[in-house]
This record gives C-alpha cells, structure tokens and sequence, in this order.
C-alpha cells in the first residue's frame, strides 16, 4: 500500500468515525450542538456514516492484502508485468 493509499484510508475512517461519534452523542443526548429532530433523517445520516466508515475499512485491508499479494510475488521471482 502506498503513502496515498493509506492516507486516504485514514481520512475517510477518521473522518467518518468522527462524525459517526457525533451522531451517536446526538442519539443519545437528543443534543450535541446541532441537533436532528427528524428521526428519519438522523437514521438514515447514521446508517450512511456507518456504510461509509465499513467501506474505509474494508478498503483498507483490501489494499493490504493486495500489498501483501505483491510482496509474496516479487519474493518467488514472479512480477504481474509480463
């Protein structure tokens, strides 16, 4: 995995994390400095935060395991060029 890679991994974990955090106070506190009086969007504002923080972490071990593949072919002499 590149330097690009694993800072946009930790970008959309982090950032999502965050804000998954955020809502999570707002579910439970009913505030948080702005708050969602619509229970509909704020499930559905809370299932995409949790769709997107899945899919950052499911992108990231997917790019190590692919990083991990790659490693293992050029240490059996094998390149996926040819």
């Amino acid at each position: 995995m590149g330097v690009k890679n694993l800072i946009v991994n930790s970008v959309i974990i982090g950032m999502s994390g965050v804000l998954l955090w955020h809502f999570l106070c707002i579910w439970r506190y009913e505030q948080y400095l702005v708050g969602e009086p619509n229970i509909i969007v704020r499930s559905l504002e809370t299932a995409g935060l949790i769709l997107i923080f899945a899919f950052g972490i499911i992108k990231c071990i997917g790019d190590l395991k692919s990083e991990r593949e790659r490693k293992r072919g050029r240490e059996n002499g094998h390149s996926r060029e040819a």
